[in-house]
């Protein structure tokens, strides 16, 4: 039996997303500091999930001066991403840095927001 503070409220989004996820190929590059020199490290990574672009109401929310930049938004199964804030990705030949992250594991999948990282 689960502790009522376990409990949601809310069904598992894993089933509902089902039938919209989709195989999806990430290239994530972590950057860590070596002798003062930055090193990206890149790595591929497959998942289920979906990707579209950020609503307009969401973008509306944004800092001004980053409301014109090409905004998507991620959703994966549970943590099998683990993108964190700062993170650099690229997505169909494009790079993008995640700028939010929002945990709904309670019920079953975690949504990333990130932006084209115009360099």
């Amino acid at each position: 039996m689960k502790a009522i503070s376990k409990l949601s409220g809310m069904p598992h989004i894993r089933s509902a997303f089902a039938g919209w996820m989709q195989k999806i190929t990430l290239i994530v590059i972590t950057q860590t500091v070596v002798d003062g020199f930055i090193n990206d490290a890149v790595a591929s990574v497959c998942f289920r999930g979906t990707i579209q672009p950020l609503s307009k109401e969401a973008i509306a929310l944004k800092p001004e001066g980053e409301r014109s930049w090409q905004w998507l938004q991620i959703h994966a199964i549970d943590r099998c991403l683990n993108l964190k804030i700062n993170d650099k990705i690229q997505y169909n030949s494009v790079k993008y840095k995640v700028m939010n992250i929002w945990d709904y594991s309670l019920n079953g999948f975690m949504e990333y927001d990130v932006v084209r990282d115009y360099e």
